[in-house]
C-alpha cells in the first residue's frame, strides 16, 4: 500500500516577470476549475446492507460518502457493486477510479483514512447463557461467521477457526440472523450494525421478543477507501477529514442508530 505525500515546496526563484504570469494565468483558470467538479467512481462489495443498497443511492456509508465530497469540490459518480476481487480488480485495472472498504495491504493503490469503522461481535441467544469472555471460548460453541471471517478477525480467530469442527462461513448475512433465532446454531459472529438491520427485518418471523447478548471479542475495524490515483485519494481524504470536523458526521451516524432501536433494545 502506497502512503499519501504530502510535499513542501521551497520558495520560487523564478523572476518576478515571469511569476507575475504565472499568477494571472492561475487567477484565471480557478474559476474555471472550481466550476467542474471532478466526478469520482467507486466500487465495493455487493453485500453489505445497511451500509450500501445495491441499485439504491442510499445506505450509511452511501450517505456518509456523499455528505463528505459533498464538501470538497468532488462529485460522487456511480457506485458498482462486485465481488471484493472483483471490486479490487476493477480499481487496479484503472477502470474505476476508487475501492470502498480496501484491504489495507492493497499494492498499487494510495489509500485514504477510514469514512467509518465496522465493530464485528459474537451474538448469542441470552436464554442460553453461554460462557463467551474471550476468543478461546469460541472453541465450545457452535459458530457461523460471515465469508472470509477467518481472515479479518486476527491470527488467534484464524488458529481456531482452521480447527473447530463447528464453524462454518456464509456469504448470506441474513441467513446467519435466522440460523441463530432459529437455533440452528449456538452464535454468530456478524458486525454490530448488520446484524441490527437484519434483524428488524425478520421481526415478524420471530414469535415473541427474544434477547441476545452481544459480546465484542473485536476491535473496530476501519474501513478503507483506496485509489488508483494518489491525487484523487488526496482529494477524497480531505473530503473526509472535513465531514468529520461537522456536526453531519455524528447525525447520519446517530440517524441509522435510531432506524434500529426497536430491536437493538433486544441486544445486550
Amino acid at each position: 500500500m502506497k502512503h499519501i505525500k504530502y510535499y513542501k515546496y521551497s520558495k520560487s526563484k523564478l523572476m518576478p516577470f515571469s511569476f507575475s504570469i504565472c499568477l494571472i494565468f492561475l487567477l484565471i483558470e480557478k474559476p474555471v476549475l472550481a466550476s467542474h467538479d471532478k466526478i469520482v467512481n467507486f466500487t465495493t462489495s455487493s453485500s453489505i446492507k445497511p451500509f450500501f443498497f445495491v441499485d439504491e443511492q442510499r445506505g450509511l456509508q452511501y450517505e456518509l460518502l456523499q455528505a463528505a465530497l459533498a464538501t470538497s469540490h468532488v462529485k460522487l459518480g456511480q457506485v458498482t457493486f462486485a465481488s471484493n476481487l472483483r471490486a479490487l480488480r476493477l480499481v487496479k485495472t484503472k477502470k474505476i477510479d476508487c475501492i470502498i472498504n480496501s484491504p489495507a495491504n492493497s499494492e498499487g493503490l494510495f489509500l485514504t483514512q477510514s469514512l467509518i469503522d465496522y465493530q464485528n461481535s459474537v451474538f448469542y441467544l441470552s436464554k442460553n447463557q453461554l460462557a463467551i469472555d474471550s476468543v478461546q471460548d469460541l472453541k465450545n460453541v457452535s459458530l457461523v461467521g460471515f465469508q472470509n471471517a477467518s481472515h479479518y478477525l486476527g491470527q488467534e480467530f484464524l488458529e481456531i477457526a482452521k480447527t473447530h469442527s463447528n464453524y462454518i462461513e456464509v456469504a448470506n448475512q441474513k441467513n446467519q440472523v435466522l440460523m441463530l433465532f432459529r437455533e440452528r446454531i449456538q452464535a454468530i459472529i456478524l458486525e454490530e450494525r448488520i446484524f441490527d438491520y437484519y434483524r428488524s427485518q425478520i421481526d415478524s418471523q420471530i414469535k415473541s421478543p427474544v434477547e441476545v447478548t452481544k459480546v465484542k471479542l473485536f476491535g473496530q475495524a476501519p474501513r478503507y477507501i483506496a485509489c488508483h490515483d494518489p491525487e484523487t485519494a488526496i482529494l477524497v481524504n480531505e473530503a473526509i477529514s472535513q465531514l468529520k470536523q461537522t456536526n453531519l458526521y455524528q447525525d447520519i451516524l446517530l440517524k441509522a442508530e435510531r432506524s434500529y432501536s426497536g430491536v437493538s433494545e433486544l441486544t445486550k
